[in-house]
């Protein structure tokens, strides 16, 4: 929604960046990947208004 202000950005240093690991086998890649994009949709999360928020539970109600 672009007329809703969100929560400023914190900034991420490098050395906290998320970073995958060489070598290992596809399912090891899988599950990282699965981790990395949980931390980022956490990131995003946190960004979120209170207001956006409640109106995705609002919605998540009227659903059920």
């Amino acid at each position: 929604m672009p007329h809703t202000k969100k929560r400023p950005k914190k900034v991420v240093r490098p050395e906290k960046m998320i970073k995958f690991s060489w070598g290992g086998t596809t399912q090891e890649w899988e599950e990282e990947a699965d981790q990395v994009m949980h931390i980022l949709q956490d990131q995003l999360d946190d960004q979120e208004s209170d207001e956006e928020l409640q109106n995705k539970i609002d919605y998540a109600h009227k659903k059920h």
